[in-house]
């Protein structure tokens, strides 16, 4: 059975039992900073688990794209080495909020197991979680599944939690007996063994609990089911393969590589299967990453990418020199491309950033393995790689710890990760931390306490205070003079989201206003800082005041940049995805992903395409619809914001741009004024940041802009549309000027090598030059000293004095080496006359502050006799 068929069947049994269906998310989590990649079905559920939204429907079925290769759940240094781990799977699943809980779950995955896959039961098993008696019994009596077929495992086994904090609870795993030859030998192999033998299908996890910070379980409102069955470990059942990387999914992934390094897969060593089984994963789910957004980079996510793409680089070597990446990742996007159609607007920049990722990783990958073979030569007594030498190997030559342990597992050694991880937490404290909002863990709201944004129609509210933040704590009262935060009934502050930055204003109490100085969002309610200019109490009526200039010229640049990723899509591909931005009054800065670079026309065809638009005075159309129906209509989504299923809003520009979008936007897109590019750039491989100004600042920038070219042209006697060419003019015969100039001073110091010659005298039989050489460079005072050092081989030390600061440069013969250490001249020179410097064999150069050259030509004699 083709994974094709099992993905169809798995829908029409759910949905023939009452779920709906449901697309994957992204693997980039909705604003959860729990999670540092989507790594189960429920991730897009976990707000439903928690009693904080809602749908139409209370039953699920989905086949979610999953990452295990950061955070808690890491698979990554699994892969290669087992048959049934994977960094990138498919999970499939069937979830139940508030409706049915453990007796229909497992009598759902047993008949879709037993009937719709024909799993033989006399090979199934079971675990339930030591106190379930519940799930156990149901096992027992309901299934009919025999004792012997049954276990009770620990909280390790058998409790599951998505993050260190959020829904969790207790969970029936259900495996498969595939053999005694895939088993360890042991008598006591059986379910939760390591071995292949007993190989996990399904965990049905009974949603109860909310995790706390503090590991605490609190009850869920309501209980649910979540469960989870990887699509490539069924398909190694029913296709009876021995690893996973023999099913359907891999087949033509496995031969391109074959075709690529012509190694036969079946053929090959086991060194060499395992770098095959490496080379597909890691590219399959380097593939996935970056078309949902993510970037190489030496954080986050980005760095959780570079670390997979360069731990198969590390692997690929085993096979080929050649970088076969982009081949591979063609043969990824061809399977599964008619499953998750966003691999193929995506092909151009997967294809662009595994080429130079590797590639940018090649010479440090031998620099790093030469620097390892000498700590594997100087620790063969010990067999450990200490945490300083990781630690440098990761800082140097960007080599991620996991590739270490790989290479250091090759040679039979071990790593200090504890060592490691203390020269990381000392660079983070280098670097310093970042400033983190105000977190309010003490603070349970009520439900009741909801704050109703009217935002988007008002920008003043009067309404009544709800609740009273101090000092963490809940009050009924702050008192005059007193910091802390009030919750309205109704506000008109927007708070910061999607990149659009809060709202200033003020709170108007009876006659006196006071700055609001923060904004935060709480659950569903919005807290507003302020320093209470009277005391203040629950169910006091206050008035809330926007800044209208400066709401208005942030709608003005949110606008634009809507209209700026549509002018960009349009004029660079589909490619184009927006990886970040911040609507700011004065500026937008949008960043974006792109594997090429922006020439100077096309950035001026994206700019005159926004004024266009604006000054067409397209009204906006904004509405809300369901998530689904404004994903068919082409609206785009931005990844990494969480968005409800039911109703989103959509920003409507149309015939050019439709977006969802909680921000504030204008009436018509004529009310911007007008939109100018300021900055573009780089940011890394494959992602692109520009800045842009709109509105009153454009004009500024105009008129500022103006100005200059009106005063250079009056300086220069020309045209203002000749300016330019005028400048240049001077830029070059400036140079030419520079140019004569350095040659008349290197004439004027040749015709004088003569009489410094004749003052060189001799110390210890070493000729020794001490001059200063006035307005000279760095550069002149060593070509001076070369010339010198040529004619009459010796030791000479120059120094140029300007502007209250000296330059230095020394030179020293081969031949005197021996009677001279330069190293202990510099601290001589460093310690008596703050001159500083350094510099290769047998030259040093720097500077310090102004030195009189007779005192320094006494000290330095002085010492060389010495």
């Amino acid at each position: 059975m083709k994974s094709s068929e099992i993905r169809k069947k798995f829908f029409d049994f759910f949905i023939k039992n009452g779920h709906t269906k449901v697309a994957s998310s992204s693997l980039i989590p909705a604003q959860d900073p729990s999670l540092l990649f989507t790594n189960a079905g429920m991730n897009q559920f976990k707000d439903i688990f928690l009693g904080k939204e809602t749908r139409s429907y209370t039953r699920a079925v989905s086949i979610q794209k999953c990452m295990r290769a950061g955070g808690k759940h890491s698979d990554l240094d699994n892969v290669g080495f087992t048959n049934r781990h994977l960094t990138f799977f498919e999970m499939m699943g069937n979830f139940s909020f508030g409706d049915y809980f453990k007796k229909e779950a497992i009598q759902f995955a047993w008949d879709f197991l037993t009937k719709e896959m024909a799993f033989d039961p006399k090979n199934m098993y079971a675990t339930v979680f030591r106190e379930d008696d519940e799930a156990y019994d149901i096992w027992l009596q309901q299934i009919g599944l025999p004792k012997a077929q049954i276990s009770r495992l620990g909280e390790a086994d058998n409790f599951w939690q998505m993050g260190d904090t959020g829904p969790c609870g207790p969970c029936t795993e259900i495996y498969v007996d595939r053999g005694i030859e895939f088993g360890c030998g042991k008598i006591s192999c059986a379910p939760g063994c390591d071995c292949d033998r007993y190989l996990e299908v399904w965990n049905l996890v009974f949603m109860q609990y909310d995790r706390q910070a503090d590991g605490s379980d609190v009850p869920l409102k309501q209980k649910g089911v979540d469960t989870g069955m990887g699509l490539e470990r069924l398909c190694l059942i029913v296709q009876e393969k021995k690893s996973l990387f023999e099913i359907d999914l891999f087949e033509n992934i496995i031969n391109t590589i074959e075709n690529l390094t012509n190694i036969r897969y079946q053929k090959a060593t086991k060194e060499q299967q395992a770098a095959f089984n490496v080379l597909a994963d890691h590219v399959r789910s380097s593939t996935f990453l970056i078309a949902d957004g993510v970037t190489p980079s030496n954080e986050g996510r980005g760095y959780v990418l570079r670390k997979i793409i360069r731990r198969a680089a590390l692997f690929a070597q085993k096979l080929t020199d050649k970088n076969i990446f982009p081949e591979i990742a063609q043969s990824v996007i061809q399977e599964m491309n008619s499953i998750y159609p966003e691999l193929k607007p995506a092909e151009k920049a997967i294809k662009h950033l595994l080429t130079i990722e590797v590639e940018k990783f090649a010479q440090n990958l031998i620099y790093g393995q030469n620097i390892l073979e000498r700590y594997f030569e100087e620790s063969k007594d010990r067999k450990i790689i200490s945490g300083a030498q990781a630690f440098k190997l990761y800082d140097t030559f960007g080599f991620p710890l996991e590739l270490t342990k790989v290479i250091a597992h090759e040679h039979g050694f071990t790593v200090d990760i504890e060592g490691f991880e203390k020269h990381m937490e000392i660079q983070r404290e280098r670097s310093g931390g970042k400033i983190t909002k105000e977190r309010f863990d003490a603070i349970d709201l009520e439900e009741s306490v909801k704050t109703n944004f009217v935002g988007y129609e008002k920008l003043e509210t009067t309404s009544k205070i709800l609740s009273i933040i101090y000092d963490n704590q809940l009050v009924k009262k702050l008192n005059e003079g007193e910091s802390g935060w009030i919750i309205m009934q109704e506000s008109p502050f927007y708070v910061e989201k999607g990149g659009q930055v809060s709202d200033q204003g003020w709170i108007q109490i009876n006659s006196t206003k006071t700055p609001i100085l923060n904004l935060q969002r709480i659950e569903n309610a919005i807290a507003v800082q302020i320093v209470a200019p009277k005391t203040i109490s629950i169910d006091d009526t206050v008035t809330a005041l926007v800044d209208k200039k400066f709401r208005l010229n942030v709608m003005n640049n949110h606008t634009a940049t809507h209209l700026l990723q549509a002018a960009l899509i349009e004029v660079l591909g589909k490619e184009v995805k927006q990886s970040g931005s911040l609507v700011h009054p004065d500026y937008l800065r949008f960043d974006f992903t792109y594997h090429g670079t922006m020439t100077p026309e096309q950035i001026k065809i994206v700019e005159d395409k926004v004024n266009q638009k604006i000054r067409e005075n397209i009204p906006l159309n904004i509405y809300y619809t369901s998530y689904q129906n404004a994903v068919n209509k082409g609206v785009i989504a931005i990844f990494g914001e969480k968005y409800n299923p039911e109703e989103v809003r959509v920003i409507d520009i149309p015939s050019f741009s439709m977006e969802l979008c909680g921000g504030t936007h204008v009436q018509a897109t004529g009310d911007i004024g007008c939109f100018k590019i300021t900055e573009e750039s780089a940011l890394s491989a494959g992602q692109r940041r520009i800045f842009a100004v709109t509105g009153v600042k454009a004009i500024e920038l105009f008129q500022e802009t103006f100005t200059t070219v009106k005063k250079l042209s009056q300086e220069f006697k020309v045209p203002q549309h000749e300016v330019l060419q005028a400048v240049e003019r001077q830029q070059e015969q400036f140079k030419q000027t520079l140019n004569t100039i350095k040659k008349l001073k290197k004439q004027s110091w040749k015709a004088q090598l003569a009489t410094w010659l004749e003052q060189v005298i001799k110390i210890n039989n070493i000729p020794v030059g001490i001059f200063a050489i006035e307005d000279s460079s760095a550069e002149d005072l060593k070509e001076i000293a070369q010339a010198l050092n040529t004619q009459k081989p010796g030791f000479y030390f120059l120094l140029s004095t300007h502007d209250e600061r000296s330059s230095f440069y020394c030179i020293l013969a081969d031949q005197f080496e021996s009677q001279i250490n330069l190293k202990a001249f510099a601290t001589w020179l460093k310690d008596t006359f703050e001159l500083r410097g350094g510099g290769k064999k047998g030259t040093l150069q720097g500077g310090g502050p102004a030195i009189d050259i007779n005192q320094l030509k006494e000290g330095i004699v002085a010492w060389l006799k010495k």
